[in-house]
């Protein structure tokens, strides 16, 4: 996905900004004079107006501002990197030094989305922040950038398939959702289930002193169904979520079922309100 988005103008490292004010004028002036959006206040506004409705710290350092607007000419990100940090009016979490700033159109959601899920997985990733803050090129953070690239699933022929995601840590359920939006999965059913192992553990007089081996945990699970167009897609997600710290191959953690569905009637997809 890199590959296609990325532009090298928009990697910026150490510029001279003050605050968190100065960072986002700065941020639009740029990808305006790069003829990326069509009007420099419409834009910072929309960016502000984003920023209010929750503080885009995303960890400790990092920060991945974003802005859906028609001024917006087509999707982009733009990368700068501060080795002493900003301060971003976000006490808890300190000083920024790493910024995905996103802007997009009302066009391109779903690979917008994709985008950002893609972005908040990598930007979790403490070896890739490491990597990224010790950049001093814009070629050294493309490289770094292309290391951490997955090959994209192409489908030849599209096919209609059920996912169904049995998550039996519902705590983890937005790491889920965050994998499924970056392999482009924006449509889905979440349905709150109690599992049976536990229901017998917890509940059920005759196995009710078998509760020890549920060990405390959560009797609620979620079970997520989806539409795919490729079996691919099921066990990339599975990848995605190991890689997360979601390994569906231990016991107890959670599976995924893969259905031929021989046809749809109706719209499947759902807008998303950004």
């Amino acid at each position: 996905m890199w590959k296609k988005i990325i532009d090298k103008k928009l990697i910026i490292i150490n510029p001279d900004v003050k605050n968190k004010k100065t960072l986002f004028e700065g941020m639009v002036n740029h990808v305006y004079n790069h003829d990326y959006i069509t009007n420099q206040k419409k834009f910072l506004k929309a960016l502000n107006e984003r920023e209010k409705m929750a503080n885009t710290e995303l960890i400790p350092g990092v920060a991945i501002p974003h802005a859906r607007t028609n001024t917006a000419v087509k999707l982009f990100v733009c990368i700068i990197i501060l080795k002493d940090g900003v301060d971003y009016e976000n006490p808890e979490m300190g000083p920024v030094k790493i910024i995905f700033f996103f802007g997009c159109n009302e066009t391109h959601i779903k690979e917008y989305l994709q985008l950002l899920a893609k972005s908040n997985r990598l930007l979790k990733n403490k070896g890739f922040c490491k990597k990224i803050l010790k950049c001093e090129t814009v070629e050294q953070v493309i490289d770094v950038l292309d290391e951490y690239e997955e090959e994209e699933i192409e489908v030849s022929e599209k096919q209609n398939y059920l996912l169904i995601l049995t998550l039996n840590e519902p705590g983890r359920a937005s790491d889920v959702m965050n994998a499924m939006v970056e392999l482009g999965i924006t449509s889905a059913s979440i349905v709150d289930t109690i599992s049976m192992a536990k229901k017998l553990a917890y509940e059920i007089p005759v196995f009710a002193g078998l509760s020890y081996m549920a060990q405390g945990k959560s009797k609620r699970s979620n079970v997520i169904f989806s539409h795919i167009e490729n079996k691919d897609i099921a066990h990339k997600l599975a990848g995605l979520l190991k890689e997360n710290g979601i390994d569906l191959d231990k016991k107890g953690v959670g599976y995924i079922q893969i259905i031929k569905v021989e046809d749809i009637i109706g719209n499947y997809e759902e807008d998303i309100e950004l």
